[in-house]
């Protein structure tokens, strides 16, 4: 409770007391219910940033969204697709994410401009995987788990005309 005599400015200016820690408390509670830190954050944390800092081009990521998406018929039912597209100054990727059936996924992508490059896909907790676009710029991963990944495209040759890696990342992304 506010004492009469103490203004709200001189009561803020003070140290936290009981009443204080109390309140702050409860506050820790309510969002610790209606909101929790994901137990695995601190590790997506990592896992994004390690690719991140050694390149020099990350590329901004926009979904698509799910009802631009909408088809009919009975070849969709049971799945559900993801549309990702990935803008950067040298390239730009589209990839999107079928959800087949019992949690398998299927990973199509096509890059612009068009080129034979390496592509690898790094998933949280999984194993990496490498493929090669064709010269259209296709490229695809089949059978994966669902989770957190990260796409990079690296020049066939792996260095530019000046004499640096080349290498765009995606931001971490959910398959």
């Amino acid at each position: 409770m506010m004492d009469d005599d103490r203004s709200l400015e001189e009561l803020a200016a003070g140290p936290l007391d009981d009443v204080d820690a109390t309140t702050l408390d409860r506050v820790r509670a309510l969002y610790h219910d209606a909101d929790p830190v994901p137990a695995d954050l601190v590790e997506r944390v990592r896992f994004s940033l390690a690719l991140d800092d050694m390149f020099e081009e990350v590329a901004a990521m926009t979904r698509v969204p799910m009802d631009a998406l909408a088809t009919r018929g009975e070849s969709t039912r049971g799945t559900r697709t993801e549309t990702l597209t990935f803008s950067a100054d040298r390239l730009t990727a589209m990839v999107t994410v079928n959800r087949l059936s019992h949690g398998r996924l299927r990973l199509d992508g096509w890059i612009a401009p068009a080129d034979s490059c390496v592509v690898r896909l790094r998933i949280q907790g999984g194993v990496d995987r490498e493929v090669v676009a064709d010269l259209h710029g296709r490229f695809s991963f089949d059978d994966l788990d669902e989770g957190f990944g990260q796409l990079s495209f690296h020049r066939a040759d792996d260095e530019g005309a000046d004499g640096l890696d080349n290498t765009v990342v995606t931001p971490l992304f959910e398959l």
